[in-house]
């Protein structure tokens, strides 16, 4: 068994090792896009939901009446992952983008003056999808 001191001793440079790292590490990595990057100027989010390591945005631009839909991931990656975005309006076919991509799917467009949309999207094994909303 070591003695008492030898051990704070190795304690005291763990512990001085680890916020070393810490301090060294970089800041965290910004998303890889963001909604107003993949739809287009004068689009602004009005929903979202959070997967976890991506995010479904909903946004809506009020010059031409269109809504947009994609899925962005908070960080890049280097390789491709499954994932999409989907739109629908009422009485319409959904509009889907799905695949495997390193930053964000869509834009997916519909306009939809004066009637409901569902939207929606997915990331890996995980598709989620709202019901009849933000209508009008």
């Amino acid at each position: 068994m070591f003695p008492s001191h030898k051990l704070r001793s190795v304690a005291v440079v763990t512990a001085v090792a680890a916020a070393g790292l810490l301090a060294t590490a970089g800041p965290a990595s910004a998303a890889a896009a963001s909604p107003s990057e993949v739809c287009g100027s004068g689009y602004r989010v009005i929903d979202s939901e959070d997967l976890g390591p991506a995010v479904i945005y909903l946004t809506y631009n009020s010059g031409n009446g269109y809504n947009c839909v994609t899925t962005i991931l908070d960080k890049a990656l280097s390789g491709s992952m499954w994932m999409g975005a989907s739109i629908q309006k009422s009485g319409g076919s959904q509009i889907d983008d799905f695949g495997g991509y390193t930053k964000f799917a869509g834009p997916v467009y519909v306009s939809a003056p004066n009637t409901c949309i569902k939207w929606g999207g997915g990331y890996q094994d995980y598709v989620w999808k709202s019901g009849w909303e933000h209508c009008g």
